[in-house]
């Protein structure tokens, strides 16, 4: 989520194919926890089965000045509400903290951060011109080292709206991987891997519950949707900024307005737009 040169990575993107495997696993209401699978463990989780956002899990950001362009104002809690066992983020029209947009972010930074596992969301995206939500993660060390040096996965982006060509981007989910570059003329732009994620019969994510996941070890970062595997990361090497992949990291959520990738919203875009997160869960292999 957090970069300033989505050139590259559209470029990396587009060498890539676009996976059309896949089959719907939610319903249109949040459903009961499923049985990890036997090799996993269950090590934290949120259900959102309270009334409020759990401070012992998350924390909000709040301000107006963002990277990449972006135009909300995240507020302290204006737009998120917990209830019913879903969490949800609404993004607004409207005038904050001298920006034209509001909406949330939130993270696990402080609070828990993991090294290896799966980790994943049950999330319903929004749709739109100008939406981009992200589930994501940065490394722990990001106030000592900054970013890219920390590293960055990003398990789920979306840009709403119609791409080039007429192509439905509310139906196409990202997976990307950043990491340092080593190459001190250019230590501020990430060496990014990324492909992208159609759901089946070119349908709006926005229409259903999706599971966005990672599965993360020592050798590769698997990236799925509704437990169909659409890209493999090999980060066995321990070197060209690989080795950032070794330290723990902390999840993120937002809904962003705006930025470099998605454009600005339009006469198109409805309002308000919501991020709807059932769960999200964290996973250890099992000893």
């Amino acid at each position: 989520m957090r970069k300033t040169h989505w050139t590259l990575i559209l470029l990396l993107a587009s060498s890539l194919c676009l996976s059309s495997c896949g089959g719907g696993q939610g319903g249109t209401a949040p459903q009961p926890p499923a049985s990890p699978a036997p090799a996993w463990q269950l090590v934290w989780s949120d259900e959102f089965n309270g009334t409020s956002l759990d401070a012992a899990n998350w924390t909000l950001e709040t301000g107006g000045a963002w990277f990449n362009n972006e135009l909300q104002y995240y507020t302290a809690g204006d737009n998120l509400a917990v209830q019913g066992g879903v969490l949800t983020i609404t993004a607004r029209q409207q005038a904050y903290g001298g920006r034209q947009y509001t909406s949330s972010r939130m993270m696990t930074k402080g609070k828990a951060s993991w090294t290896y596992g799966k980790v994943e969301a049950r999330i319903k995206l929004p749709y739109g011109q100008g939406m981009w939500p992200a589930f994501w993660m940065l490394g722990d060390n990001i106030d000592t080292v900054q970013w890219p040096q920390c590293g960055e996965i990003d398990i789920m982006e979306m840009v709403g709206g119609t791409g080039a060509g007429g192509v439905n981007r509310n139906a196409v989910a990202v997976g990307s991987l950043h990491r340092p570059n080593s190459n001190p003329a250019q230590s501020s732009i990430p060496k990014s891997l990324t492909a992208q994620y159609l759901n089946p019969g070119n349908v709006n994510l926005g229409d259903d519950f999706h599971v966005f996941t990672v599965e993360w070890d020592s050798s590769s970062m698997k990236y799925l949707v509704d437990g169909n595997l659409y890209q493999t990361i090999d980060i066995s090497s321990n070197a060209d900024g690989f080795e950032v992949f070794r330290k723990p990291f902390f999840i993120v959520l937002n809904l962003a307005v705006g930025g470099d990738w998605p454009g600005a919203p339009d006469q198109t875009t409805v309002w308000p737009q919501t991020m709807q997160v059932d769960w999200v869960r964290v996973y250890q292999p099992s000893k």
